[in-house]
């Protein structure tokens, strides 16, 4: 508990009779009061209140001009209710009328005439206990406002501060992000481009090859679809992970061809590029006879050229590439099986969000990403299979329409693969 000193405590004392003031004097003087103020015109007391400030106000009732209820009455009017002014009336009416009156109008304690010594010091010094400890709880209370008030000052600098860095590294994210983006457009471009310069390339080191029209016409036709999907790689920047809209006319598509179509297009990679590194890769269609589904032959393409490239990079060694469709219940499903290094668990689980790609500087993280939304975009479901060492299945599941037929011509489809 806060101890006080008598001598720092302000006392004012409202009595007219000048003996009862002496007497009062002396006696707080005696034991340390220092700070003694007395009026005997309860008139006053206002004008004392505001230059005195006294810590306790010993009051008496019965006075000419204003009585002590009158007194406290004012005393309402000027001293702030988040204040505590301690007043101890003192008074000879020993009616319990005028001890309800007065402690209702104000009054902290009450005490009659004639006292006691030791019963009026206790008073007192109880009185001004509470009011130094209601002194001090405002002194703390400003304290911590004035903390506060610092600490939010900090806070909201702070938080400016955040702000503006967050601000910062969202610029830099999305710059990040968006040459990340345009490196998956060439990734994909590049794709597209590997077949327009793999047939050109054939024809530019044999020109004789141009008496084969037949052979240079299904080049041209290879290469005019490539260039095709490029120009579409590069028109669906926009729409990256775009859900399908109402405005999109989809085609009745025969999977298998487009199959048949990406692995032609793919070929100067899992073949030629392949056997220039010293690798073997087989592609081994087997096509069953499936229905038609609603799509764009174009976005179709892209998913299997990034799937087939991508089990290509995952087979260092060579291996196989099986490309499977067939029918279950009202889905054409498609699979495409590699032999390669396979995925981990943690591989597998976040192989397709965007930019996450575990090919180093040769990767951009945005060819399965792609390859999901145009998925999702075709109303398919996408599973992934694979464990490191074992390979690695993409099945994809596509709603069917109700016309069927058969996957290739009877001469190919009688061929176990292609070499």
């Amino acid at each position: 508990m806060i101890e006080f000193k008598p001598a720092k405590a302000r006392v004012l004392i409202v009595e007219d009779t000048v003996a009862n003031i002496a007497l009062l004097t002396n006696m707080l003087g005696r034991i340390g009061y220092r700070q003694l103020r007395s009026i005997t015109d309860p008139r006053e007391t206002l004008h004392e209140v505001e230059t005195f400030k006294p810590d306790l106000i010993i009051l008496d009732l019965k006075m000419p001009h204003l009585d002590g209820f009158e007194v406290m009455q004012q005393l309402k009017g000027v001293i702030p209710d988040e204040s505590y002014l301690p007043i101890l009336v003192l008074t000879a009416d020993t009616s319990s009328v005028s001890k309800r009156k007065a402690l209702a109008s104000g009054a902290s304690d009450f005490l009659l005439k004639p006292f006691d010594a030791s019963e009026i010091f206790m008073r007192i010094r109880n009185l001004l206990q509470a009011r130094f400890l209601h002194l001090a709880l405002q002194d703390q209370n400003q304290l911590l406002e004035q903390k506060v008030t610092e600490r939010t000052a900090e806070l909201s600098a702070a938080l400016q501060q955040i702000t503006e860095t967050q601000r910062l590294m969202l610029q830099q994210e999305r710059l990040r992000a968006f040459g990340e983006m345009a490196g998956g457009v060439v990734h994909d471009f590049n794709n597209a481009l590997m077949s327009v310069i793999g047939y050109s390339e054939l024809i530019l080191q044999d020109p004789a090859l141009l008496d084969d029209k037949p052979a240079v016409l299904s080049y041209l036709k290879t290469m005019n679809t490539a260039g095709r999907d490029a120009a579409h790689v590069v028109g669906r920047l926009r729409e990256f992970y775009r859900p399908r809209e109402a405005a999109d006319v989809f085609e009745t598509v025969n999977l298998n061809e487009i199959i048949e179509e990406a692995v032609a297009l793919t070929q100067p990679k899992w073949r030629d590029q392949a056997l220039a590194d010293g690798r073997t890769i087989e592609v081994q269609l087997e096509l069953e006879k499936v229905s038609t589904i609603a799509g764009n032959p174009s976005e179709l393409r892209e998913i299997l050229t990034n799937l087939i490239f991508n089990s290509v990079d995952a087979m260092p060694d060579g291996g196989i590439i099986t490309a499977r469709t067939q029918r279950v219940d009202d889905l054409v499903v498609f699979e495409l099986i590699d032999t390669g290094l396979g995925m981990s668990e943690e591989v597998r689980t976040h192989c397709l969000e965007p930019f996450f790609s575990t090919k180093g500087d040769k990767g951009t993280g945005l060819g399965l990403s792609m390859v999901f939304g145009v998925i999702k975009r075709h109303d398919g479901e996408l599973e992934i299979e694979s464990q490191p060492g074992q390979g690695t299945t993409f099945r994809i599941s596509f709603p069917t329409q109700v016309k069927t037929f058969d996957p290739v011509a009877d001469a190919r489809s009688a061929s176990a693969g292609c070499r």
